[in-house]
């Protein structure tokens, strides 16, 4: 509760651009949080942001689900406890109701089961409650752009956790129209790679990645790039990233 009271202290500060500066669009974003004095603060503050709108609060599973029945935003704010259930079983019904809404839970990077759980979910990333003010508004940025918003240490380490098929298939998935390309890509994002980091990586544009990551997302009906890469990891479609850590990426044919 400690980091809650200092966002609550911080929510008279301005943390808004420079004057001069004009954002380049507006993100909407939805808070789901059962904690008033959070979600207070959070709105203070994220209101100050002149590229941030805070559509809506929602303090339970019920209200959050009759708000994003009638709303939508860019980026959903999501708490795991939540007083009428748990928030994870609320992100198959947003992905439904708002497929073009990321989604970013709220939670403690020690709890590892929770973490693992959510990976396999949709979201788009996770948003530790001991880190600072200023590591949300980041956060809240890239998912936004569909970005993976977690460090990648954990990421690696949550990866590395996915089982792999135990036996090699004598017959090609039906998921195997993936080009050379969109498994290198998924191999990237497997490693925490931005969209930027993949382009400067494979040197092509950064539109070129972002339409590359929206094909693969449709092509594996998955809702997020960290949904993508599980789905990959347990089909066997790339290996894990721990395993190639030392090596180079192959080749786009």
């Amino acid at each position: 509760m400690a980091r809650f009271n200092d966002w609550a202290r911080l929510s008279t500060r301005s943390h808004g651009m420079s004057d001069g500066q004009t954002p380049a669009k507006t993100t909407s974003i939805i808070l789901v949080d059962d904690h008033q004095l959070l979600t207070d603060a959070l709105t203070s503050i994220l209101q100050s942001e002149p590229d941030f709108r805070v559509s809506a609060v929602a303090s339970s599973c019920a209200n959050a689900r009759e708000t994003c029945a009638r709303m939508c935003a860019d980026v959903l704010l999501l708490d795991v406890a939540l007083p009428d259930g748990d928030g994870l079983s609320l992100v198959p019904e947003v992905n439904q109701l708002c497929p073009n809404t990321y989604i970013l839970v709220l939670t403690s990077f020690s709890d590892e089961k929770t973490l693992a759980r959510a990976l396999e979910t949709g979201v788009n990333g996770f948003v530790s409650k001991e880190r600072p003010l200023s590591e949300v508004i980041t956060a809240i940025r890239h998912a936004s752009e569909g970005e993976i918003v977690m460090p990648t240490s954990l990421l690696l380490g949550l990866l590395g956790k996915i089982p792999r098929p135990k036996v090699e298939p004598t017959v090609p998935p039906a998921h195997d129209w993936l080009t050379p390309r969109e498994r290198e890509i998924l191999t990237c994002l497997s490693q925490g790679l931005s969209s930027a980091q993949i382009a400067a990586t494979l040197s092509i544009s950064l539109q070129t990645v972002r339409t590359h990551i929206r094909n693969l997302l449709e092509k594996l009906e998955v809702h997020s790039r960290l949904e993508a890469v599980s789905f990959a990891l347990r089909q066997g479609l790339i290996e894990p990233p721990i395993q190639r850590s030392a090596s180079r990426l192959p080749p786009t044919k």
